[in-house]
């Protein structure tokens, strides 16, 4: 119905026949997973009209919210969509799904669709709705003994440098990705037309090369067309500030043979090690590996960020 708000069910149970348990709320009102129904005539459904954040929720806190509301809102902005809703309406709606039913470990997909009305061209009086999808995750875990992530190198045709923004359009990364399984790879690896690595299908990629003291670690620019991950900037944040040497460049498949390990960011899968690329096989799960650094650093602010919103909560 044009311009409509979707009417559902406020029943807040746990899904039947689902290994993990999910909730959605749709422009404020909470629904069971099975129950929950947008309009047919959604733009988000319809034509990709949309855009969204991923955020990660551990012990009932919030990773990193502010960055990625900040994407949400510089996606809205480039595509002209409109968020009416204040940042701290927002996150109040996260907040009271996390308290409705808490997980050790969950992950919020926010949606902002432009509105519900079909035709290509949106009319001026579409009003825009908001999609919160809970889900139960599983915490992820990696040791040496990981197998670590193996991906497949791919040309992508559909790079545009002047627009990272985060939108539901992921038909190439969901079927380049489908055809990387079927040959025994994990992820799809994007490289763009001069042979640059960009970014994974669903995630950022770090480069580690080392030679005896010396180490680098590179990942591709943003200005190579990728998505500025939330995640990826937090890495290269808590790089900096440990005097730990990161640098953003074009790292091309010629290169590839000097790097010693690598590694995928995501906000939901965190840090992940790399083992293969193609047939280049790489030792990010060595016992004395450098990304076992990185990965201690990561999960030592992310303990930190839970330990300030627990004490913050004390105080209040």
């Amino acid at each position: 119905m044009a311009g409509g708000t979707e009417v559902v069910t406020t029943r807040v149970l746990k899904p039947q026949g689902l290994t993990m348990s999910s909730y959605v709320m749709i422009n404020g009102k909470i629904a069971l997973e099975a129950d929950a129904q947008i309009s047919a005539f959604d733009r988000g459904f319809l034509f990709g009209d949309c855009i969204y954040e991923i955020i990660a929720a551990r012990n009932g806190v919030l990773i990193d919210f502010e960055r990625h509301v900040q994407r949400l809102r510089q996606s809205a902005a480039h595509h002209e969509i409109a968020i009416p809703w204040s940042d701290e309406l927002m996150r109040f709606d996260i907040d009271h799904l996390i308290a409705t039913h808490p997980f050790e470990y969950a992950q919020i997909r926010l949606v902002v669709s432009r509105g519900i009305g079909g035709g290509l061209i949106p009319s001026s009086d579409l009003k825009p709705q908001r999609y919160l999808y809970y889900r139960e995750a599983l915490l992820p875990f990696y040791d040496e003994n990981s197998p670590g992530v193996k991906l497949k190198t791919r040309r992508n045709p559909t790079i545009h440098k002047d627009d990272v923004s985060k939108t539901n359009n992921y038909l190439h990364a969901i079927s380049a990705s489908a055809g990387a399984a079927r040959e025994g790879f994990d992820e799809v690896l994007w490289t763009g037309p001069d042979g640059e690595f960009t970014e994974c299908g669903f995630a950022n990629v770090f480069f580690i090369s080392r030679d005896g003291d010396l180490v680098e670690i590179a990942t591709p620019p943003t200005n190579a067309g990728i998505l500025a991950g939330v995640t990826r900037s937090r890495i290269i944040d808590l790089l900096t500030l440990a005097q730990i040497p990161v640098t953003e460049r074009t790292v091309t498949i010629e290169e590839l043979p000097r790097f010693d390990e690598a590694f995928v960011s995501s906000s939901v899968k965190l840090l992940r090690p790399v083992t293969l690329i193609d047939k280049h096989r790489l030792h990010s799960t060595r016992k004395n590996a450098v990304f076992w650094h990185i990965h201690r650093l990561y999960n030592s602010w992310t303990q930190n960020q839970i330990l300030d919103h627990l004490q913050k909560d004390l105080q209040h």
